[in-house]
């Protein structure tokens, strides 16, 4: 029987999965696995450090989410940690746990419903804790700002969506539960502040920026909303940002550059808009799109982001055409390469620095030392249908 071919949505659901098993060819088959012989509590070797993590939604079994580990430099497969229903990961500061957000129901898809923090010991693959939450975390696709950290790794937050938004702040020393805030009603997706220890920021409706700084308690301890940054009709921006060592930068549906810096009194300082694009490539209507798909590397200030032509309304989805890369300092771009479909992106800081990506199933794995990515190697049927995949950050991940 003949699988259905499936168009991108222009919505933020579920249903949008669909994209992750399309490219301008028609749907993607993932090759499976490779067959390893899990034990269940077996001990990784590889580092944390020297790691791929593929967030696997597997859409289509939504029920049966997975974080598949792999080696860096090899591609071999390393194991999983299963992540339940519609899981979101991320590793601790020092890599040694895996940190999970999901969602447990008592008949598996119906029934009473239970919301978690587990722990997961990175290296042995195996279970170690869990801290209920309150029932409302987002039901969201794998965008990163929908599970966090602060700086220095004390809290764990949890965005929520009843639909009314609020986020959960886990303490992870103690492991509890300490608080919901919810005056981040109106606003979006959790943004950890660079150089920060226990600060974040969210987008709001209006364009601006709600910054919140925890107190050692975890609770609010100030917050301060900024001057609205982009005009939200007439510039919409994608809610993922790349992070510069004192800053974040956000780009728009339409290619404009917005960089916000915090300032020591709390408020946030705007540098002027840019452009990604000129006139050539408006001409033939090059737009960003993907999901998770800008990254900054921060040492060299440089910006990576997926793009394609022919860009319309409701295209701010579509895979990769090319990757570009801009120089933050000079705001010019300076490579361009195939972009291989992919939907999401991150880097990896380090000596030799290198940019992941994903198209759901492969994950193509690039060194970015010098300002043209070089492709180095492919990991194929990585994942069913991912839209997240992660290096280890060296204990800023946050």
């Amino acid at each position: 029987m003949k699988k259905p071919a499936f168009r991108i949505s222009t919505g933020a659901s579920l249903l949008s999965v669909a994209v992750l098993l399309v490219s301008a060819s028609g749907v993607r088959a993932a090759p499976p696995l490779p067959v390893e012989q899990l034990t269940g509590g077996h001990t990784v070797k590889t580092a944390p450090a020297d790691r791929i993590y593929v967030m696997d939604a597997v859409f289509f079994h939504l029920t049966d989410s997975r974080l598949n580990q792999f080696d860096r430099s090899t591609g071999k497969f390393l194991g999983m940690i299963p992540t339940s229903f519609n899981g979101h990961a991320q590793l601790s500061k020092d890599g040694k746990q895996v940190y999970v957000a999901t969602t447990y129901f008592e008949r598996v898809t119906r029934g009473e419903r239970t919301d978690v923090v587990e722990v997961w010991d990175n290296d042995k693959l195996s279970f170690m804790r869990e801290i209920k939450i309150p029932p409302k975390r987002a039901g969201a696709l794998n965008y990163d700002g929908m599970f966090r950290q602060t700086g220095d790794g004390r809290f764990v937050l949890v965005q929520n969506a009843t639909p009314a938004a609020s986020v959960s702040v886990i303490d992870m020393k103690n492991s509890t539960f300490v608080d919901e805030i919810t005056s981040t009603a109106g606003c979006w997706s959790i943004i950890p502040l660079p150089g920060t220890p226990r600060s974040f920021s969210t987008i709001c409706g209006d364009g601006a920026l709600l910054s919140i700084t925890l107190g050692d308690d975890g609770k609010v301890a100030s917050q301060k909303r900024s001057e609205p940054m982009f005009p939200v009709k007439d510039d919409p921006i994608f809610i993922t940002p790349g992070r510069l060592s004192d800053g974040l930068v956000f780009v728009s549906f339409y290619g404009n550059v917005y960089t916000a810096r915090l300032q020591k009194d709390g408020a946030m300082k705007f540098a002027p808009v840019w452009s990604l694009l000129d006139e050539s490539d408006r001409a033939k209507r090059w737009v960003p799109g993907g999901y998770n798909l800008l990254a900054v590397e921060p040492r060299s200030e440089r910006l990576y982001i997926f793009m394609h032509p022919d860009g319309v309304e409701g295209s701010h989805k579509n895979p990769a055409a090319e990757i570009w890369v801009y120089d933050l300092k000079t705001r010019k771009r300076v490579a361009r390469v195939p972009g291989k479909d992919a939907l999401s992106m991150s880097v990896v800081q380090g000596k030799k620095p290198q940019l992941l990506t994903i198209d759901g199933a492969n994950v193509n794995i690039y060194d970015i030392s010098n300002p043209e990515p070089k492709l180095v190697r492919t990991i194929t049927g990585a994942a069913e249908s991912a839209l997240q995949v992660m290096g280890y950050a060296g204990g800023g991940n946050g």
